[in-house]
């Protein structure tokens, strides 16, 4: 986990995952080549029902990502409107990812791709500003 601070349009969460849904989940994200557990977090917090039900196991492991500020906002809408946790939000929404990954790694290494362009951008628009 790296210590960065969230730009204006991400926001950190830390949640407790059951220890065999962190392995499923990092096994998911193996296998759909994606680079970062927020990765596999966003595209099933992106695709959740929430109509699903929740499955509690006691074990857990503690895990930290960062989504956009309208995919934050609207989980925790979510969990209210649900009466439950944004930690259970995401356990249900990880719970319900598919098993064949492929279809998503398009999209999720588009969007990487784009984030990335757009640090580099930033950065020379900062470098000519200094000169």
């Amino acid at each position: 986990m790296t210590n960065r601070t969230e730009t204006p349009s991400e926001s950190l969460i830390t949640v407790s995952l059951p220890v065999k849904l962190h392995a499923e989940v990092l096994a998911f994200q193996q296998k759909a080549g994606l680079s970062t557990l927020s990765e596999v977090i966003r595209h099933a917090l992106d695709s959740f029902d929430t109509t699903r039900p929740a499955i509690e196991p006691s074990e857990s492991r503690q895990v930290s990502f960062r989504v956009p500020s309208e995919l934050r906002t609207r989980i925790v809408r979510q969990a209210r409107h649900a009466q439950v946790s944004v930690g259970r939000i995401v356990r249900v929404a990880l719970q319900a990812l598919p098993s064949n990954p492929t279809t998503i790694q398009k999209k999720e290494k588009t969007m990487a791709k784009k984030k990335a362009a757009a640090k580099k951008s930033t950065a020379k628009k900062a470098k000519s500003k200094k000169k």
